[in-house]
């Protein structure tokens, strides 16, 4: 009975050891070393840059020492003052970086799309200015050419009453002179039979 809770045991521990594995970075402003054991009394394996992730697979609870493994697969051990759960700005750096040049290029086209629109506003207000002095040089021949069919028209309209004030005075003049001669018929036409009257009178005798 001993021997199968042993045997479970041991197959329990290494997925409790897999269960306390965690991703950790290496602090931005130091330089560690990794050693072979809990301690800087064990020999160094190598050093850890700055910044760097690794995988906390254990922690000494008397050195404060954690185990590690680096993103080479190297195991070690290194200050746990030097292991931080928030992530480095070394580590951030691409993803930073990524995301400015994408600022960068949202903002390069931001500003390609507010100079097309510039550009497309002052071409639209350039026609418009254009239109807009063509219907005033279409306007000023219209006034013009009003002017000159009003002064027409009043000349036109001076000739039609002289016109008429021609005809009137013909009428008048023509009236006056049929009126004369009908006066002077009438005066004469009494006058004729009584010379007749006389010379026939005169060759009587």
């Amino acid at each position: 009975m001993k021997s199968k809770l042993i045997l479970a045991l041991l197959c329990y521990l290494p997925w409790l050891s897999m269960a306390e594995t965690a991703n950790r970075y290496i602090s931005d402003d130091v330089y560690a070393y990794l050693h072979a054991g809990p301690s800087n009394k064990y020999r160094i394996l190598g050093s850890i840059k700055a910044g760097e992730p690794v995988e906390q697979l254990d922690r000494d609870a008397q050195t404060k020492y954690v185990q590690i493994r680096d993103s080479e697969g190297r195991t070690g051990w290194v200050e746990g003052q030097f292991v931080q759960s928030e992530e480095s700005f070394r580590s951030k750096l691409p993803t930073v970086e990524k995301e400015l040049l994408e600022t960068k290029e949202l903002l390069s086209s931001a500003d390609q799309r507010h100079e097309q629109d510039v550009a497309d506003k002052s071409q639209r207000l350039a026609e418009q200015e254009a239109e807009l002095k063509q219907v005033q040089g279409q306007f000023s021949e219209l006034r013009a050419e009003n002017a000159k069919l009003e002064s027409e028209n009043q000349r036109l309209t001076s000739l039609m009453d002289d016109k008429e004030h021609q005809i009137r005075l013909d009428w008048l003049i023509n009236g006056g002179i049929v009126a004369g001669i009908g006066a002077l018929v009438g005066f004469l036409l009494p006058l004729i039979p009584l010379r007749r009257k006389r010379n026939s009178g005169r060759w009587m005798n």
